[in-house]
């Protein structure tokens, strides 16, 4: 067994017995036995299955229901989360100005790899410098008369163990037209976002960093940066979003 999962179970032996069995759940839900939108088991069930009594089992649920990481639906049950149908996009993109309309045509793929970990990167993740993690840059490009000009720089980092299906190919052919990355996840990953953290500063990118983003120097930036985290608030996703600072204004969703 791992440390990090050996030092888990011996703080959830000592936490409070609904505590453990949130811990349970949240677990199965990483390991995939139960899909976003997926029904979950019945209560009296799930009580059997951790050795609880159902007032200790309906306690665990409705923290993780608190939580974002359940869904009750009246009449129907309790499911594990999903954003599909709640527009994603709307809660956590950083896409589109004031009035709602999109700040860019198309959006580009500039770079898809495997790498070590940057230190801002891995202290948001929760990880070692240099520890693998997929990398991508995408650009928010804007169409304009005599060519096309990059308004925005999307730059990610994904923790392998979490997203082991996602390669180039799949998000090229996958990702379709309207999806926000989140949605995209969900779908097609079967990572759900349920919180984030977020800040924002000026940046000016030039030297190595427009080198690695593929943009020219220098272009000045207002530089979004969001840790996002899935069940049992576990970071998942460090991303830098960069936005040409003379553009239009931006709706940003800090909750």
């Amino acid at each position: 067994m791992k440390r990090e999962n050996r030092d888990a179970q011996q703080t959830a032996e000592r936490s409070p017995l609904y505590l453990q069995v949130r811990e349970i759940i949240l677990g199965r839900l990483r390991s995939g036995e139960w899909h976003p939108g997926e029904r979950m088991p019945p209560e009296m069930t799930l009580a059997a299955e951790t050795g609880v009594s159902l007032g200790t089992l309906r306690r665990a649920v409705e923290m993780l229901v608190g939580e974002g990481v359940l869904e009750r639906r009246q009449g129907a049950g309790t499911f594990a989360a999903t954003f599909q149908k709640k527009g994603y996009a709307n809660r956590f993109q950083v896409f589109e100005s004031l009035d709602g309309t999109p700040r860019f045509d198309i959006r580009r793929l500039a770079r898809f790899e495997r790498c070590g970990a940057p230190s801002e990167a891995a202290a948001g993740l929760g990880i070692r410098e240099g520890d693998e993690v997929i990398h991508i840059v995408r650009h928010m490009v804007r169409r304009e008369a005599g060519g096309e000009r990059v308004t925005g720089v999307d730059e990610l980092f994904l923790l392998p163990e979490v997203f082991p299906e996602l390669t180039e190919l799949l998000f090229l052919t996958r990702f379709a037209e309207n999806d926000s990355l989140y949605k995209f996840y969900d779908r097609e990953l079967g990572v759900v976002i349920t919180s984030q953290k977020c800040s924002i500063r000026y940046e000016c990118l030039e030297g190595e960093t427009a080198e690695r983003l593929a943009v020219k120097a220098p272009m000045p930036v207002l530089r979004f940066s969001r840790t996002s985290m899935t069940w049992g608030r576990r970071p998942v996703e460090y991303r830098i979003y960069r936005s040409d600072a003379f553009n239009s204004k931006i709706s940003f969703d800090l909750s």
